[in-house]
């Protein structure tokens, strides 16, 4: 056989299963819950709020990442943004596509999951101000849908096929200027101010990689 021709397509079988694999383990945790609590009251400026929901319908494709390489207990966290202060946050979302400021309140009354971490190092008030003020410099910058797809990909793809995306190219093509999702804005706004928090780039982080992360501790 055509070796040109078998090397792709154990490629693509290998990642199928992979995926059907990842379906099936998330559809029987579906009933695992998230019973922590966040007080609100306690978040700081630069605070990075995480998102989900119960349900494995909601932002399956991100739950089946989640599920694929965490433990099914973190399979909620769909979502990440960085919080600036009374209640508003910074956040890039594909609906309405881009980057822009919310409010908090409007995930509480939603009933999404929420949980927060904060930089261990970053003390100094007027960094956490430019961290706040590179967020809202990006507002109209569009939805990094491009860099979700290949981040995606390189989840399912087995590990010693993870090389293919580990090139100049690749890179290039995911980081699309001025587009970001949720966790590559977060990740981006503290490189942008010296206290970066991923040794990775930015568009292979996903909003899970924030917990067990030894820069940050989580709110109680």
């Amino acid at each position: 056989m055509d070796w040109v021709f078998l090397v792709p397509v154990s490629f693509v079988v290998v990642t199928l299963v992979a995926a059907i694999l990842g379906a099936i383990r998330l559809l029987w945790c579906q009933k695992a819950r998230y019973e922590g609590t966040l007080d609100v009251r306690r978040l700081r400026k630069g605070d990075i709020i995480l998102t989900g929901k119960q349900p494995v319908s909601h932002s399956y494709q991100i739950q089946l990442a989640n599920i694929l390489t965490r433990k099914p207990k973190h399979r909620f966290w769909t979502h990440a943004a960085i919080y600036q202060g009374d209640g508003l946050l910074w956040e890039a979302q594909a609906k309405p596509n881009g980057v822009r400021q919310w409010r908090l309140d409007d995930y509480i009354q939603k009933g999404y999951y929420l949980r927060a971490f904060r930089h261990k190092y970053l003390k100094d008030e007027a960094v956490l101000d430019r961290l706040v003020a590179w967020c809202a410099s990006q507002v109209g910058d569009g939805y990094d849908m491009r860099g979700v797809i290949f981040y995606a990909l390189s989840i399912v793809t087995p590990v010693g096929l993870n090389f293919i995306f580990d090139n100049s190219a690749i890179s290039k093509l995911c980081q699309v200027q001025d587009n970001f999702f949720c966790s590559e804005l977060v990740v981006e706004a503290f490189n942008e101010v010296g206290h970066p928090i991923s040794p990775f780039d930015a568009w292979r982080v996903k909003p899970t990689d924030f917990i067990g992360n030894p820069v940050l501790e989580e709110v109680a």
